[in-house]
């Protein structure tokens, strides 16, 4: 596409007025249907593994040692040390390269993944440890891709697409969610000492996903000239100005990191709920951890097309579904205190079965139904929430400051996650101390009661910037320009 190109389809999509108009002129965009593949089969992968991994964890759990906490940490601990770097390799390059090497990188990870399952049984005291240094690995590439990924598409898109256009990428990331997760369950029930096949499999998707982000439209160089400083590893000092120039903005990215603290916390304790507190089957474990993920990708779709000709504002989307996070896991919290009752032990899979996706769905009682019916609400609410606060940090600092400060944001927002795995950790004993060593896992409802209470100021004082006000200001920036 040439630039006269890209200039005229910008100025059609300025005119564009409503999202509807917007989802028509993307459903024949090649480079749309480009970033959106690659986005799912990499959060496939992601999911798929990382939930393997947190699963076996969590199966091999006892009163004393859980490493669902270590698992969680390694995976995000290089977030926080390499996202800083991945803003600024996203600004210093090309951001679509970027995107094709990390999806290079990822086909490497993934073979890892497939040695340590093809050399190393389920049963191996050997396998759980590789596998979590293999996550952190994960945990490296998805840091420097995640700045390219997100700050390429104000680079590819009009400010009039870029609500649809996020809304279907976080709708078909956590749809990838939902098929990781529950295929990891499936997996880890069905094939045991073939999980290696699996990677296999894994393997192929990333190859799969390094072709698709080849029909990305290369971008120019954010920053040509810009030097690797120390700040650049973490949070540079002209993005410490912006925040003090713009205060909003680093409110938003703070309450994007509480947001993704309450996440890094949930998925290991609804692990744990299932495992260790129902005894569930981890096929029947992951769709309560997928149900969250059906959610969140309705609430995507919900929360990026919602807004028809400025009817509906992103601030008062995000104050909906900040209220309905807290009613959510409060409604978790009821139902897995079990003072309502819990799921069918005759339902209760033994060692020797082997369950079915259908057959894990259909056993399923009230109190298991609305156990997942409350996460579905949950994921609903995250969706409905996260949206407009990510757009409004794509669309509001300058062109040349995008990709570092997506660099930062996710540096604060790993820091949260990796925050979650002390804090799980945490409330892991004190939950055993109150369970005693009778029933070490019967207070694990605290841990979603605790994550209303720390939501609940959020959703009650927090109010995202309106669109009107981005508006104003990039009116501004037009006019100094």
């Amino acid at each position: 596409m040439s630039d006269t190109d890209q200039s005229s389809d910008s100025s059609d999509a300025a005119q564009t007025p409503n999202p509807g108009s917007a989802v028509r002129a993307l459903r024949s965009d090649a480079v749309f249907g480009g970033i959106l593949s690659t986005q799912f089969l990499g959060a496939f992968n992601d999911n798929f593994f990382k939930q393997l991994v947190l699963l076996q964890c969590a199966a091999l759990a006892t009163p004393v040692v859980d490493r669902q906490p270590l698992a969680l940490a390694a995976f995000a601990l290089p977030f926080v040390l390499l996202s800083g770097l991945g803003g600024y390799i996203s600004d210093r390059f090309s951001k679509r390269t970027v995107i094709v090497w990390c999806k290079v990188a990822e086909i490497a990870v993934m073979a890892a993944a497939l040695l340590v399952l093809f050399l190393h049984g389920p049963n191996s005291p050997a396998q759980l440890p590789l596998l979590i240094v293999v996550l952190a690995f994960m945990g490296a590439q998805s840091a420097i891709f995640g700045p390219s990924k997100y700050g390429i598409l104000p680079e590819l898109f009009s400010s009039g697409k870029l609500l649809p256009v996020n809304g279907a990428i976080q709708m078909t990331t956590f749809i990838a969610i939902i098929f990781g997760m529950a295929g990891a369950g499936i997996a880890l029930d069905n094939f045991d000492d073939s999980l290696w096949l699996c990677s296999m499999i894994a393997v192929g998707i990333a190859v799969l996903g390094t072709g698709t982000s080849l029909f990305i439209r290369p971008t120019p160089v954010a920053e040509p000239q810009l030097k690797l400083k120390a700040g650049n590893l973490f949070i540079p000092g002209d993005i410490w100005r912006l925040f003090r120039s713009e205060p909003q903005i680093a409110r938003a990215i703070l309450v994007m990191m509480l947001f993704w603290f309450i996440g890094g916390v949930a998925q290991p304790a609804v692990n744990t709920l299932g495992e260790n507190v129902f005894s569930l089957s981890k096929t029947r474990t992951s769709l309560m951890a997928a149900s969250i993920g059906i959610g969140i990708a309705i609430g995507c779709v919900v929360s990026g097309f919602a807004n028809k000709s400025g009817a509906a504002d992103g601030a008062r989307w995000t104050t909906r579904g900040g209220w309905m996070i807290v009613g959510s896991l409060l409604l978790i919290s009821l139902f897995a205190s079990g003072v309502l009752g819990g799921p069918n032990e005759s339902a209760t899979e033994s060692a020797d079965q082997v369950p079915g996706i259908l057959y894990s769905i259909g056993v399923a009682n009230v109190i298991e139904w609305s156990l997942r019916l409350s996460m579905f609400l949950l994921g609903i609410s995250a969706g409905i929430f996260v949206i407009p606060i990510q757009v409004y940090v794509q669309e509001t600092p300058p062109p040349d400051q995008k990709g570092r400060l997506i660099g930062a944001m996710n540096f604060v927002t790993w820091i949260g996650i990796l925050l979650s795995a002390a804090f799980l950790q945490i409330m892991n004993s004190v939950t055993r101390f109150l369970g005693g060593a009778a029933d070490p896992f019967k207070f694990q409802f605290v841990v979603f009661l605790t994550l209303a209470v720390l939501m609940a100021p959020v959703a009650l004082l927090y109010r995202l910037p309106s669109k009107q006000n981005v508006a104003a200001r990039s009116d501004d920036e037009k006019t100094v320009v």
